[in-house]
């Protein structure tokens, strides 16, 4: 009975290892949304360094609105380069963003071509470098080494209860 508790136990852990593996990339692809690792202090109090960004798809307006946080890229098309800042003051063009804890904005102001969406949700804390670790090869591999042994080990088969008329099993 114990056994059989225990096996079921790590199913149930195995399946939400799996689930958690999957499905940061089977939202990515559904909502066409991205994720980021915030990098370096500009926003903070906002976010820290080491919070993670779920960014929706840019909609054209993010520029538009005074206060809006914006993630942007400093060469279209280009994620390497990326960084989240809010927009200080929109122009005719796009708009010129500062970053919260930058005493002055950005020097060059962004156009909507530099836009790759706004944050949707910000990981932090403890979810955040869990999040970092799963998506990670090395998270990947080690929680899939824990998981998969789950659906493999076969379930403890409890002997067939006698039929009236059979004889009973020895």
């Amino acid at each position: 009975m114990m056994i059989d508790l225990l096996i079921t136990l790590w199913r149930v852990t195995g399946a939400a290892l799996l689930v958690a593996l999957v499905a940061p990339l089977a939202w990515q692809v559904a909502s066409g949304d991205s994720y980021m690792t915030v990098t370096g202090s500009s926003m903070v109090p906002t976010y820290l360094v080491g919070d993670v960004l779920l960014i929706r798809s840019p909609d054209g307006s993010e520029l538009t609105r005074k206060g809006q946080i914006v993630v942007v890229t400093k060469s279209a098309g280009d994620r390497t380069q990326q960084y989240v800042h809010r927009v200080h003051q929109p122009t005719p063009d796009g708009a010129v963003l500062k970053g919260d804890n930058n005493t002055a904005p950005d020097p060059i102001e962004v156009t909507s071509s530099l836009v790759l969406g706004a944050p949707r949700i910000a990981l932090t804390g403890t979810s955040a470098d869990i999040f970092r670790f799963l998506q990670s090869w090395g998270g990947r591999i080690i929680t899939a080494a824990i998981a998969v042994p789950a659906f493999i080990v076969p379930a403890r088969r409890r002997p067939r209860a006698a039929r009236p008329g059979e004889p009973r099993p020895s």
